[in-house]
């Protein structure tokens, strides 16, 4: 492993926390209702498991790959080959990067990765040293 970093969202938190608080209430008034409870206790589960999910993410580089994944990497995960780069940026700043694929929480710089396909964007608080790891491996810095 190359680099690693966890990525974690406070405001994300702050956002979801209404989410967990109607769901426990739905699911506390649905078993007193005694109807529904198992579907609610589903979906209950399936909710909790993406706001989780969301929470944070973490970056993972090594000599064959990024790797992206949320907290539980169930539905927020990116892998990117690094033979499948083109070239990637460097900006100052965690709302200065676009990308169709965004891994966005509030940090001190961004990366974005031009590759063949869709570009994918994330940010980091070593922007510097991922943009060293990626010039390490090989893939150049684009103009």
């Amino acid at each position: 492993m190359l680099y690693e970093e966890r990525r974690f969202s406070r405001f994300v938190l702050f956002i979801t926390l209404p989410a967990y608080i109607g769901l426990l209430a739905g699911l506390w008034a649905t078993y007193h209702a005694g109807e529904g409870f198992e579907f609610m206790a589903v979906v209950f589960i399936a909710v909790v498991m993406i706001l989780i999910d969301v929470l944070s993410f973490k970056i993972e580089i090594d000599e064959r790959e990024i790797r992206l994944r949320g907290t539980l990497g169930l539905i927020i995960r990116k892998t990117i080959k690094i033979d499948e780069i083109e070239s990637f940026e460097v900006k100052l700043g965690w709302i200065s990067c676009w990308a169709p694929i965004r891994f966005n929480f509030p940090a001190k710089g961004c990366i974005t990765i031009h590759k063949r396909g869709v570009d994918v964007a994330f940010t980091t608080n070593n922007p510097e040293e991922i943009a060293m790891i990626l010039t390490t491996l090989g893939v150049p810095r684009a103009a």
